[in-house]
């Protein structure tokens, strides 16, 4: 009886002590994440290098111009490309500092299981033909009619080009698929983390010019599906590859607008006077405000599914990630080894099954509210 009554008495204490600690409304963590996300890439980050390579009064504007080789193509190129180059450097800072988000600055290394030259590679070209076929669609359609523009002179503007646009597309997907859909995982399933991810990317797009809402669609379910697709590679690299190819192949190769902006300059040009709106193609956003793109986009995404079904991965997407959340100086995801007979590849390991390989250590997967973003 004596028992009960100090027992009763420590439970009483404990009940006190929780009801003065303060509450945070764990509920929004989606919307801080969002906030987060948004204050970092879009303020803190892509600032500077909007005010150095940005209309206006960017330093390299006067240099550009006094150099005179193909100027007009290099502004368009620097202010909507090479701009994003402090976002790209800021998310490698900012996971990299940050303590809580040292599993996520691996992720975006070379050493990472899943991130191979040949993943690169492989979205590259998945990129292209993805893009190339709604290309091909417009052209078939009669919607555009596209020339010869290139000469060997303009080689190196290209070159210069694509690793411009390989810039801006991979801060998008680090920040995207790298950045918000892990932090979001760690608290919530996968596919929720998709879903968000989905929808923010789309709102990125919303201001572009000739935004409408099948545009918008096109690129909500790309968003999906480049999410979709790094999960199931395990590496980031992937999408950044299909992101890379596909502007580059629309706005440089040949010459149609990439959601909603168009070069200066490109390998093949479009006849603009002669080029119509229709379901194949979208005159003021391109292809992707067609529906070749929702058709390609949502093609990316269920393949990757099916290939996850085969081996029996769609569990993962009902599972919060495991992070170095009880012990951030221990062992990150993909250091720590599951058992070969674990789902997944190995490379990113789940919730569920870190519980069942170690029963006797619940505490691994527990929610942690003091888990900083």
């Amino acid at each position: 009886m004596k028992g009960t009554i100090e027992m009763n008495e420590i439970n009483e204490m404990h009940q006190m002590d929780d009801n003065l600690r303060p509450r945070v409304d764990w509920k929004n963590r989606i919307l801080w994440i969002l906030l987060i996300t948004c204050f970092w890439y879009m303020v803190v980050c892509s600032m500077p290098g909007e005010i150095l390579f940005g209309s206006g009064a960017s330093p390299f504007r006067g240099l550009v111009d006094k150099l005179g080789y193909m100027k007009d193509a290099t502004h368009f190129t620097l202010e909507m490309y090479l701009s994003t180059i402090t976002a790209f450097i800021g998310i490698f800072i900012y996971t990299g500092v940050t303590r809580r988000n040292r599993f996520i600055f691996r992720s975006f290394l070379p050493k990472f299981p899943g991130n191979k030259i040949s993943r690169l590679l492989q979205g590259l070209l998945v990129g292209f033909v993805m893009n190339f076929g709604c290309i091909v669609c417009a052209l078939i359609s009669g919607d555009i009619k596209l020339f010869l523009n290139f000469t060997i002179s303009q080689l190196p503007f290209y070159v210069f080009a694509l690793v411009c646009v390989f810039i801006q597309s991979s801060t998008e997907e680090l920040w995207c698929r790298g950045f918000m859909q892990e932090r979001i995982n760690v608290h919530y399933p996968l596919w929720v983390a998709i879903l968000v991810n989905g929808v923010f990317f789309a709102l990125l797009h919303v201001f572009n010019p000739g935004a409408n809402v099948l545009p918008i669609v096109d690129i909500a379910i790309c968003g999906l599906s480049f999410s979709i697709a790094k999960w199931y590679t395990g590496s980031i690299w992937f999408p950044m590859g299909i992101h890379t190819a596909w502007n580059f192949t629309q706005n440089f190769l040949f010459g149609l607008p990439n959601s909603g902006l168009v070069s200066e300059a490109s390998i093949w040009g479009l006849d603009a006077a002669n080029a119509r709106d229709s379901l194949m193609y979208n005159v003021e956003f391109g292809v992707e405000g067609a529906f070749p793109a929702v058709l390609a986009d949502l093609l990316l995404g269920v393949i990757c599914l099916a290939l996850a079904a085969k081996k029996g991965r769609l569990g993962e997407l009902m599972q919060k990630q495991v992070t170095p959340r009880m012990d951030p100086t221990g062992p990150q995801p993909w250091e720590f080894k599951l058992p070969q007979e674990s789902s997944g590849n190995g490379d990113w390991h789940y919730a569920d099954d870190l519980a069942r390989k170690n029963p006797a250590d619940p505490g691994q997967t527990q929610e942690n509210d003091g888990d900083q973003i």
